[in-house]
């Protein structure tokens, strides 16, 4: 839903915080290391309070009550579509985060209607489940079975965080399992997070997913992401978040330039300092 803003909504925030009077859109771009091209758009929703002023999405998605998530994400997808048809050249997949229980409240078909009257194809959305409780894994499995089966592909989001785990991969079977290498590096410790990256995108591979390694930020993130195997990449070294749907040519050539150097056995450098890098 909102970068920098995964975390589950109606934890405990900024109370008091008034509702945003609209939800903008900006989209980050994700890549194809095997094609060295665009893949898609993720979109990233940007609430905007009723003085025109952009909210921080972190705080104002963590403010909601349980009982205004499926609205909230409502409101956010059908601001994603909208924007996206508005812009769209038929390049790529559009990425949507949707919340477990939104979800599992919404019928396959409804969503399916809804990515139609933008005009787009069930097999250019996909829909990535966030790593927040649902209530029932069986609910939420049967829910995106069936969303798969109306052509809408289905992403796991933030793999290795709260609820994201093996357990929700094996259960979802997801077309695409997103890892984030902050969070990676956060949770280990930046070197042990580099060594644990192909064994955990083997993993992955081997339950049916395709890996996004999301949280590229630097020459080294991408280079680490391809060597392990990645599949595609996300993050502001490839593309910042922006209200229009930018490719940057760039961006291709660089991951062409990372495969030949990962193909040349060059060692990346080091990104990490101090005690996280000698962990």
């Amino acid at each position: 839903m909102a970068e920098g803003g995964r975390g589950p909504f109606g934890a405990p925030g900024m109370a008091g915080m008034p509702p945003a009077s609209r939800i903008a859109t900006s989209f980050q771009p994700l890549y194809s290391v095997h094609s060295s091209a665009l893949a898609g758009f993720e979109a990233l929703a940007r609430p905007v309070n009723g003085a025109g002023e952009p909210m921080a999405p972190a705080g104002y998605f963590a403010s909601l009550a349980a009982a205004d998530i499926a609205r909230v994400d409502r409101d956010c997808r059908r601001a994603h579509l909208s924007r996206f048809a508005a812009l769209d050249e038929g390049r790529g997949r559009l990425h949507l985060d949707i919340h477990p229980r939104a979800l599992v409240a919404l019928p396959a078909l409804d969503l399916r209607a809804e990515i139609a009257l933008h005009g787009l194809a069930p097999d250019r959305a996909c829909i990535e489940v966030m790593d927040d409780e649902c209530g029932d894994e069986g609910l939420l499995a049967e829910a995106v079975s069936l969303c798969r089966a109306t052509g809408i592909r289905v992403a796991l989001g933030d793999f290795g965080v709260a609820r994201s785990g093996i357990g929700r991969v094996t259960s979802l079977s997801p077309d695409f399992v997103k890892i984030d290498l902050a969070r990676l590096d956060a949770a280990v410790g930046c070197s042990k997070a580099r060594r644990l990256l192909p064994s955990v995108v083997g993993v992955l591979h081997g339950a049916g997913a395709e890996v996004i390694v999301e949280g590229v930020e630097e020459a080294s993130d991408a280079l680490h992401a391809i060597e392990a195997g990645a599949d595609l990449v996300q993050g502001c070294f490839l593309g910042t978040p922006r209200p229009a749907l930018v490719v940057d040519r760039m961006a291709t050539e660089l991951i062409c330039r990372l495969k030949r150097l990962c193909r040349s056995g060059a060692k990346p450098p080091a990104r990490c300092s101090g005690d996280t890098a000698a962990a």
